[in-house]
């Protein structure tokens, strides 16, 4: 009796008609295991033309943990032939975005994604085993637009490979080109513009400063 009724609880919890189509007749889903799309409430999955998620055993849950009543939106989009290779499970938190853009790819073991957190993909983005992303963290493997120096024109588009067990703290941006090694930490409020080694912790050093003495403050 408990187990039946965990699991309407649960069907509470999710789009059930959205949780039927994407795992039983959409075709740009290709299930290679037992894993399942589980489409919690108010999340917006948008499929384009020639785009593909790959699933497996473990089950990609987007818009967990979601606040009773609120109507936050999770946002997982693929644009023309983009492609998702999940090849083990994930929880994408709500409020979150994963935008996979025309003819790129993301590749991911099993990771998390608190609140908030944004992840587009113009070229290719790999997520080892275990990476744990905080809240309003962001990773971008593109500028999405040219940058011209010296007379030069940067590649606007670089893969971006973070390793197995990588915690990415609250508000941190991993930026193109990057690889983060296995076993790493990036502190809050960390910009990476460049490689990590494995197992160490990065951020951007900032000194605190007196802007002005002897202040007091009063509400208005």
């Amino acid at each position: 009796m408990e187990k039946i009724k965990r699991k309407i609880q649960n069907l509470k919890k999710i789009r059930l008609f959205s949780y039927i189509y994407l795992n039983h007749f959409c075709s740009r889903i290709e299930r290679n295991g037992k894993g399942r799309i589980i489409p919690y409430k108010n999340a917006v999955i948008d499929l384009e033309k020639g785009s593909q998620i790959r699933i497996e055993d473990e089950n990609i849950c987007i818009g967990v943990n979601k606040l009773k009543k609120s109507k936050t939106e999770t946002y997982v989009r693929l644009r023309e032939n983009a492609v998702w290779d999940a090849k083990k499970g994930c929880e994408i938190s709500y409020g979150s975005t994963i935008e996979i853009l025309k003819n790129a790819e993301l590749e991911s073991k099993y990771f998390t994604m608190n609140n908030f957190s944004t992840l587009v993909s113009a070229k290719k983005i790999i997520l080892g085993e275990d990476v744990m992303i905080a809240r309003n963290a962001v990773v971008f493997d593109s500028d999405f637009h040219v940058i011209e120096y010296d007379e030069n024109q940067a590649e606007y588009s670089e893969t971006v490979s973070i390793g197995d067990h990588v915690w990415i703290g609250a508000n941190a941006i991993i930026l193109k080109g990057v690889i983060v090694g296995n076993g790493s930490i990036i502190a809050a409020n960390t910009v990476v513009t460049k490689n990590v080694e494995q197992g160490v912790m990065v951020g951007n050093e900032k000194k605190l400063c007196v802007l002005k003495e002897n202040v007091r403050w009063r509400r208005a």
